[in-house]
């Protein structure tokens, strides 16, 4: 495979003008979430806590006995 000092200047040049490479990239902006979406989100924590809660449970419990 060959390194990047290996190309051709010009052909990376116009690789990165086709391309669009040059160009700056897109605003990202954050989006307002639904109060559904909200809730799902919120939903999907707690439940994210309750697994991590029954796994240690039963880590303590399958190493104790």
């Amino acid at each position: 495979m060959k390194q990047l000092h290996e190309f051709d200047p010009g052909v990376i040049r116009r690789l990165v003008e086709r391309e669009g490479w040059e160009k700056p990239l897109a605003e990202v902006r954050r989006v307002q979430l639904t109060t559904r979406q909200q809730i799902v989100f919120w939903g999907l924590r707690i439940y994210v806590v309750v697994m991590t809660a029954v796994v240690v449970w039963a880590f303590l419990h399958g190493a104790a006995g």
